[in-house]
């Protein structure tokens, strides 16, 4: 069996020397790379190499004991060698993780966790230097420590909990300098955040420093991570009287025209109460920096009032009015007269070849109504069968079919008049959907028909109109299907036509389907 001396002789013969002659190697390729590892293999080739051959010479060759001071000497030089390329090398990796780019609004990584490796090493390194190789016993000063240490942690356990607290929070990293944050009654800017206390600059330009304690224990809103998109909210009140549509659209040109606030994601208005005098509306607008906020919401009540007088929205007063509430004489003046009625139906080009004695006939039987933007107005499956008459405002009569898109079959303007909307052979149907918020005259059925049966040019005009819009639906369906004909030929190059049929001039004013 060979001799353990023999073993560590060749070790020290032919075994450092050759891992000297690599690590000069490895330090020659890290120069020409101007890596900074090659600190550590210095140190390594230079210091633990030799230290380590000149202990297994006093050591396991010569047999020299563990408590002579050579022995001891170059025992303490080897791990501190040692410990000193680990230190580099912790080092190098510590720099590279704090200045990585930053991924997906993360903060760097907090200086106590890099540090925690490196402080592990000094430690491990003292207790094998005090303890494995100067032999001193640890365990009279380590219960002397402990008695000590829970003497202190009851002295300053406030201290201690805002040192913990503080560790926490550079651990989770809930935020960083430069976030703006609310926490409770305290809003503002981090500026610093270190081991016991938070500071924090506010608003009105004040310092406040708050203990890592409270924070860890509060709820903490961060509005700049993890992307600093904020929504602001702005609540306000607009008189009743104003139709919702009108009311949007001046909210939404005051919010577009303010200053800071983004088009992407566009500016919303919604309608959160309906009462009698006042409705309620919420406007959201989105900013990219929640320290202009309190100035946005400035400019956009300064830019609503603005636009309420460009757009005739009345706002509401803070006057108070004393009325004597009749609500019969308010049901009979909120009633449109018959002379109102009676210059809406002769606003229509159809209605007015008819003479007064017809119109007569008529004003009982109509009524007004309104509509907003968007809203189906009339549709072809519906059982209602009363004459429509569009008094303002813009409408648009669509082919409504499963599968497709919905197609304009023509414009609805001022005084046209819209009947009964005939429904398609098969699936589909017609509608009439408001463009623009419409006013309309609607004339119950039977007045309509009553009229139409006493007057035969009203009719024929009815029914001219009705053919036209009949040819143009057929002409409408038979393009559609001849696209889809020719998009299912294997063979056939598809064609791009539009759902829209380009009509001949028809003239379809005062249309009656």
């Amino acid at each position: 069996m060979i001799n353990a001396s023999v073993v560590w002789t060749i070790v020290v013969i032919v075994v450092v020397p050759l891992l000297v002659i690599g690590a000069a190697e490895l330090d020659e390729q890290l120069r020409q790379r101007d890596s900074p590892l090659r600190g550590a293999v210095i140190i390594v080739r230079n210091w633990a190499l030799p230290a380590f051959a000149v202990w297994a010479v006093l050591r396991p060759v010569l047999g020299r004991a563990e408590d002579s001071l050579s022995v001891q000497l170059v025992a303490t030089v080897l791990i501190v060698a040692l410990g000193a390329a680990a230190l580099h090398i912790l080092r190098i990796f510590a720099t590279g993780l704090a200045n990585r780019p930053r991924r997906d609004g993360s903060g760097p990584v907090p200086q106590l966790l890099l540090a925690l490796p490196r402080i592990l090493v000094l430690l491990v390194a003292a207790w094998l230097l005090i303890a494995g190789v100067w032999g001193v016993n640890l365990s009279g000063l380590l219960t002397a420590l402990g008695v000590t240490s829970l003497v202190v942690s009851f002295a300053l356990q406030d201290t201690l909990s805002g040192l913990a607290s503080g560790f926490l929070l550079l651990s989770d990293q809930p935020f960083s300098p430069g976030d703006w944050i609310s926490s409770g009654d305290t809003e503002g800017v981090v500026v610093d955040l270190n081991w016991r206390t938070t500071r924090i600059r506010t608003r009105n330009g004040d310092m406040l420093i708050v203990p890592n304690s409270l924070l860890a224990k509060a709820n903490i809103l961060n509005y700049t991570a993890p992307e600093p998109l904020h929504r602001v909210v702005v609540p306000l009140q607009v008189a009743f009287s104003n139709p919702p549509t009108l009311a949007k659209e001046m909210l939404l040109d005051a919010a577009r025209g303010t200053a800071g606030v983004l088009e992407d994601p566009p500016p919303n208005v919604r309608v959160v109460a309906i009462d009698d005098p006042l409705m309620g509306y919420e406007v959201d607008m989105w900013v990219s920096d929640y320290s202009v906020v309190p100035r946005v919401r400035s400019d956009f009540g300064s830019l609503v009032w603005y636009q309420s007088h460009r757009h005739g929205v009345p706002l509401p007063s803070p006057a108070q009015d004393l009325y004597l509430h009749d609500s019969a004489a308010e049901t009979e003046a909120a009633r449109p007269t018959p002379m109102s009625i009676r210059a809406g139906l002769q606003h229509s080009p159809l209605f007015a070849m008819l003479d007064d004695a017809d119109i007569d006939r008529i004003v009982p039987a109509t009524r007004p109504a309104r509509y907003a933007a968007g809203e189906l107005m009339v549709e072809s499956n519906s059982s209602v069968r009363d004459l429509m008459v569009l008094t303002a405002g813009r409408a648009l009569l669509v082919l409504i079919q499963p599968g497709h898109e919905e197609a304009i079959v023509g414009d609805i303007a001022d005084g046209d008049t819209v009947g009964i909307l005939e429904g398609l052979r098969g699936e589909g149907s017609l509608a009439v959907r408001a463009v623009t918020d419409c006013e309309v005259l609607i004339i119950e059925a039977s007045a309509a028909g009553d009229i139409t049966s006493r007057n035969a040019d009203l009719a024929a005009a009815f029914n001219r109109l009705r053919a036209i819009r009949s040819r143009r639906v057929d002409r409408l369906l038979a393009a559609r299907a001849q696209l889809a004909a020719t998009t299912e030929a294997p063979n056939e190059a598809p064609n791009d036509e539009p759902d829209r049929l380009d009509e001949p001039p028809d003239d379809d004013r005062s249309v009656a389907t």
